[in-house]
């Protein structure tokens, strides 16, 4: 009886022990595969990121952009919340995995994510164009 009991509490043991080295080979390989495909990773978070911000342009920073004035600060950080939600959105569950584990954990993927969002409204033509007219005019008007 203690020998049966013996011997299956070593089964037991031995397929953990199994189970924990093939699943760290598997995140292993996991990894290696994102970092050799990183460029098809980054081919798919950019459609992705060019599509929310195009949404998130339109519906929240348009009016702005128009006018040439600068969103308040609170302002820029609900908007870039909401950027990062609709981008985990847009790329659903499984792809938002896939990140996590090619960016290393949550915060740096995010982190990248706002940083794109920071860079863009940044560069927006549309308010640099209207900031431009808008001082333009005033130095016409002051002639």
């Amino acid at each position: 009886m203690n020998l049966e009991i013996y011997y299956l509490l070593s089964l037991v043991i031995f397929i953990i022990f199994v189970f924990i080295i093939s699943n760290k080979f598997y995140n292993h390989s996991r990894r290696v595969s994102c970092i050799k495909n990183f460029s098809e990773y980054v081919a798919v978070l950019q459609y992705h990121l060019e599509r929310a911000y195009d949404l998130i342009h339109k519906d929240q920073i348009l009016v702005y952009s128009l006018e040439g004035s600068r969103i308040r600060e609170e302002e820029v950080d609900k908007v870039s919340e909401n950027f990062v939600r609709l981008v985990i959105k847009l790329i659903g569950p499984t792809l938002y995995k896939e990140f996590i584990n090619l960016y290393g954990d949550d915060d740096t993927f995010i982190f990248n994510i706002l940083e794109y969002f920071n860079t863009r409204y940044e560069d927006d033509a549309i308010r640099k164009d209207a900031l431009n007219e808008m001082t333009s005019k005033e130095e016409e008007e002051g002639s």
